[in-house]
């Protein structure tokens, strides 16, 4: 199944965050619906520029944190806590781990007055 097609899918234009909610050099996580099969949404940060992503790892299909808002982050890369696969912020590309040469799954967002949102107007 595609992400376009997941139930708690967010329609686009719901607001995930502010760019200030977001740690400079790390992650915050945005979750739509319940259970363990909710939608999940990673946004990596550096300075001004920031990344949306599906916060699953294409390993396992976990999420990449293990405790809520708490992303393992080093040289511009997010680590997940239960594979030790390393994603590049950039291009979310796995450098290293059980899953190198996968990749997180890129959400589209748009970046509107410090606000960051789902999808564009291609989606």
């Amino acid at each position: 199944m595609s992400w376009i097609e997941h139930r708690d899918c967010p329609k686009t234009g719901t607001r995930l965050c502010a760019l200030s909610d977001i740690p400079d050099q790390g992650g915050f996580e945005v979750a739509f619906g319940k259970g363990d099969e909710n939608f999940r949404i990673l946004l990596l940060r550096q300075g001004d520029l920031y990344w949306t992503y599906r916060n699953q790892c294409p390993h396992f299909s976990l999420p990449l944190n293990f405790h809520p808002q708490t992303f393992v982050v080093m040289d511009s890369m997010v680590i997940c806590a239960h594979h030790t696969a390393f994603f590049s912020f950039d291009d979310g590309v796995c450098v290293d781990g059980p899953c190198a040469g996968a990749g997180l799954t890129p959400l589209p967002s748009t970046f509107f007055g410090g606000e960051i949102y789902f999808g564009n107007s291609e989606t």
